[in-house]
């Protein structure tokens, strides 16, 4: 099953949602006759979209592979989901390719994940081609989707071909005589436009061009190949998956003027940490020590058996193959080796470099490991959004939080841009992505595939509190019950700190009036008070306490009475000090169309925020910066939304805290509820 690297090529299909992806993949596959007639999202049997909840809601929601040969060689593919709340499934994908298709509805145009994804495959290094489909609509405007194709990403993205008789057909510009019918446009001038671009990007050729020497149209392909991965040129095509239209000029570009392994994108192993790291190019050799890495995890809906799809970048894999995970000096089989085809599993004898396979059952395995035969190092990573999107989870059923736990746990490894976290603070298992429709769809598949139900509702917003001047506390336990009673007595002051330096416990008795055994039985006592807040509930940070006096009784004195002493010393001292809320602010980043700066502006001022400052990017999109209270934009998702028409996105990270105005602070408190009554005993 080993394949020459040179016979393979590496693709994914990106863009935005509704752009006719999967529809495509089936033209594919139907086409080279894998499949004996195309299916249709409408009706949910299509190869890619498998799983339920796909069919469901009639789009793509992972990414899925498949394989097919044409005219000798063997082509993998990707099909990515399309919507942004799913881009993190769309940018592992890169992981595993050389070419990315960025397709391109005719009717909408550029859309914002057509933005996103352009960039996202030209940042990581992919030669990159623009499918324009569905020409076969009617009321479209194609020469207007290229000349808006061209003044966002550059006039070095160029058509290929040209649409013919009403979409029905197209026509190879490289090879069509002059004067060619087409829809729009002029064949022997986009000739010439692509084979100018195409000899810049090589001297030699350049000069023999300009010498007036006619470069033949083999030699033109294999000067187009190499600018596309040098980044260069970007092909546009033209194709209708719905008709076939263009289809089969697509394979054939496939197979003739995408980057094999061995001439695209070469992965480089990080090998050592900080200043002793090094880089070494990885060859695709089938001969060359194993190192593969994990780009998709996910488990059978049916089985729940777990598959890791594995990009092989040097050596070959057997069933009996053992290798070693990253740093892991255990050995892993591989066990049984897979191709995929949608949700079809075909077992092979090997898999070698340049193919990507499957391996099934090996729980070590997560996106991102290196698999190797000894050499451990790091593969780069495509860098995805942080999730900011959070929803807080109760289970319905009592006595599911284990369940609950062990499948957020799978859910967050099959997926980069899903997370869940335990607020100690906050008492809430809180769950973060990158929409509301992604959150959905998680506790969806949380639902179907492990039969478990949650409640939602806003997280709570994780304040502290904090005091603001000096002043003192002094508190005496005294209780007495039959036989020995309980005696301690404690005077301490309390001062703030500077913002973020902690808590600060200081020693200042003299003479012994505490003795020194009980003096940590004290700092814990103020720790419980500090955890349990005194204003509304929160954990105080930013105090020192200083101990200086106190009683002790030579029978009566033990350390729980020293230990609520403390507590109820520190509370009276906070009490006095003109104790606040801090709130978390974080920076925000929000990118949006040029048109919509003066809105977004003026909402993030409007929810208490401070403008750092904005920069203009290419497309004639804007990225504006500004430090905004957490409490204002804990659901900005969905303002930005409907702001932008679906158009802006946005990252924050936390900042630092700062104090609430009394106001907002007097609304915090006015919705605190004590915990009720307080345990004096350990």
């Amino acid at each position: 099953m080993s394949i020459e690297v040179g016979k393979i090529r590496n693709l994914v299909l990106i863009g935005h949602g509704s752009t006719g992806k999967t529809t495509l993949v089936e033209s594919l596959l139907h086409k080279t006759g894998v499949i004996p007639r195309t299916g249709t999202v409408e009706q949910g049997n299509t190869v890619c979209d498998f799983d339920e909840l796909e069919k469901e809601r009639k789009h793509s929601i992972d990414s899925a592979a498949v394989w097919f040969d044409y005219k000798g060689t063997r082509i993998d593919l990707i099909d990515t989901p399309g919507y942004p709340d799913f881009i993190g499934q769309a940018l592992t994908g890169l992981l595993g390719v050389e070419t990315a298709f960025v397709v391109v509805s005719a009717v909408t145009g550029i859309e914002v994940n057509t933005r996103k994804m352009f960039a996202a495959a030209g940042d990581y290094g992919l030669a990159r081609v623009i499918v324009i489909n569905k020409i076969d609509h009617e009321n479209i405007d194609l020469a207007s989707v290229v000349n808006t194709l061209q003044e966002t990403f550059g006039k070095n993205v160029l058509p290929l071909n040209l649409p013919a008789n009403g979409g029905k057909t197209v026509v190879n510009c490289l090879a069509a005589a002059s004067g060619t019918a087409t829809d729009f446009g002029d064949v022997e001038e986009a000739k010439i436009a692509l084979m100018e671009a195409v000899v810049e990007s090589d001297e030699t050729m350049m000069e023999r061009y300009l010498g007036g020497e006619t470069i033949g149209e083999a030699e033109l392909a294999s000067a187009l190949k190499k600018a596309m991965v040098a980044g260069a040129v970007v092909p546009i095509i033209f194709t209708s998956a719905r008709t076939d239209a263009g289809i089969p000029e697509l394979l054939d570009l496939i197979v003739n003027i995408c980057p094999s392994p061995a001439e695209g994108l070469k992965r480089k192993l990080t090998i050592g940490e900080g200043e002793n790291a090094k880089e070494e190019m990885i060859e695709p050799k089938v001969d060359g020590p194993l190192v593969g890495q994990v780009i998709k995890s996910y488990s059978d809906p049916k089985s729940n058996i777990k598959y890791s799809l594995i990009r092989l970048h040097s050596g070959s894999i057997k069933s009996d193959t053992t290798f070693l995970i990253d740093e892991e000096r255990k050995g892993v089989r591989a066990g049984h080796v897979f191709l995929i085809r949608g949700a079809e599993n075909h077992e092979v004898p090997e898999a070698s470099a340049g193919m990507i396979c499957t391996l099934a059952k090996i729980e070590e395995l997560h996106i991102g490991h290196l698999i190797h035969s000894g050499k451990p190092g790091k593969l780069p990573m495509v860098p995805v959004p942080v999730p900011m999107f959070s929803l807080a989870i109760e289970p319905k059923t009592r006595g599911d939080e284990t369940k609950i736990s062990g499948a957020l746990s799978r859910l967050s490894e099959e997926d980069r841009t899903f997370k869940s976290t335990r607020d100690r603070q906050t008492n809430e298992t809180v769950i973060s992505g990158i929409g509301d429709l992604h959150l959905r769809v998680i506790l969806s598949k949380m639902e179907h595939r492990f039969k478990l139900e949650v409640t939602t509702k806003v997280p709570k917003i994780p304040y502290r509190e904090t005091i603001t001047q000096y002043a003192e506390g002094h508190y005496r336990h005294k209780k007495q019950t039959g036989g020995s009673g309980q005696f301690g007595e404690v005077y301490l002051k309390v001062e703030p700190m500077d913002r973020n330096a902690g808590f600060e416990f200081v020693d200042e008795i003299f003479g012994g009036t505490i003795p020194g055994q009980y003096l940590p039985a004290v700092e814990k006592g103020v720790h419980d008070l500090l955890e349990e807040g005194a204003v509304a509930g929160f954990p105080i940070q930013d105090i020192r306490v200083r101990v200086y006096d106190g009683k002790h009784h030579p029978v009566d004195s033990k350390e729980v009475a020293f230990r609520i002493a403390g507590k109820y010393a520190v509370k009276e001292a906070i009490s006095k000090a003109k104790p606040v809320l801090l709130e978390p602010v974080v920076t925000i980043e929000v990118t949006v169309p040029a048109q919509f700066v003066g809105d977004i502006t003026g909402d993030l001022s409007g929810r208490r925020g401070r403008i750092l400052g904005q920069d203009m990017l290419p497309g004639n999109m804007a990225v504006i910066k500004a430090q905004v209270p957490l409490s204002e934009v804990a659901q900005y998702n969905s303002q930005l939304r409907s702001v932008t028409g679906g158009q802006g996105s946005y990252s924050m990270e936390l900042s630092h805290y700062d104090i609430v105005p009394p106001n907002i602070q007097q609304e915090v408190v006015k919705h605190y509820k004590p915990k009720p009554g307080e345990v004096e005993e350990e």
